[in-house]
């Protein structure tokens, strides 16, 4: 869906938004059985919202504001424009796995069973879904086999929770540019321009360690994207 508005006073907005599920399999075990991993792609954002805003400041001769400047006046304070781009997404997909599957067979996926309902804290760099705190998942059948909603499959089976049926931290972030453009000649002209990138230096956190069962399984190491960024650029036009 997509919205646009262009207003009289130099001001424009335009919005976004997709709603997407993209489906796929793994090459893990294909051969063998296609549809064990036929599920959303690695990549899959399911909901994706971008606004962006086009604003040309409204000052200068023949504008609103100091519209009867003199010409050193003008070159001062004509010619700005401001523009942004806020982008929000939904998680990325992942998978979860477990410490032992490798004592339970020699190949394809590894993944325990879901028995129960996984709690998600979003913004929680420790807990970010719910684990066995470090407690080994016992092999199936035997006391301890079950902790939380997680279970060891039975040997030489696939656990039950499916190929990327968990989702990370959603993506926010907001990326402004000012520019001033002065004409030097009829066909020449010198843009200055700033960029900032992720403007309110917002933590947008990567995907947690997937293992339930490991001691730092649910926990966040890494980050989506850089921290505040400012770009200066000159630029010659002609």
């Amino acid at each position: 869906a997509k919205m646009e508005k262009r207003f009289t006073s130099a001001y424009e907005v335009l919005a976004h938004y997709t709603w997407a599920k993209g489906l796929g399999p793994d090459f893990d075990y294909f051969t063998i059985d296609p549809k064990l991993n036929y599920a959303v792609n690695d990549f899959n954002r399911k909901h994706a919202i971008v606004v962006t805003n086009f604003l040309e400041l409204p000052f200068g001769r023949g504008k609103p504001w100091l519209g009867n400047a003199s010409q050193t006046i003008d070159r001062l304070v004509a010619g700005w424009e401001i523009s942004g781009a806020t982008t929000w997404y939904s998680g990325l997909p992942f998978s979860p796995s477990y410490s032992s599957c490798g004592a339970d067979r020699d190949t394809g996926p590894c993944r325990p069973n879901l028995v129960a309902t996984v709690d998600i804290h979003p913004g929680n760099r420790n807990a970010y879904f719910t684990t066995t705190r470090g407690v080994p998942l016992a092999p199936h059948g035997e006391p301890g086999d079950t902790i939380g909603p997680w279970q060891r499959p039975a040997i030489a089976t696939f656990g039950s929770a499916g190929r990327n049926s968990l989702r990370g931290p959603a993506f926010f972030q907001t990326d402004i540019s000012v520019s001033k453009t002065l004409a030097i000649t009829e066909g020449v002209s010198l843009q200055f321009r700033t960029d900032i990138f992720n403007l309110f230096n917002i933590v947008n956190l990567g995907v947690p360690e997937t293992c339930v069962d490991c001691d730092n399984g649910g926990s966040i190491t890494g980050t989506a994207g850089a921290q505040r960024m400012v770009m200066f650029g000159l630029r010659l036009q002609f």
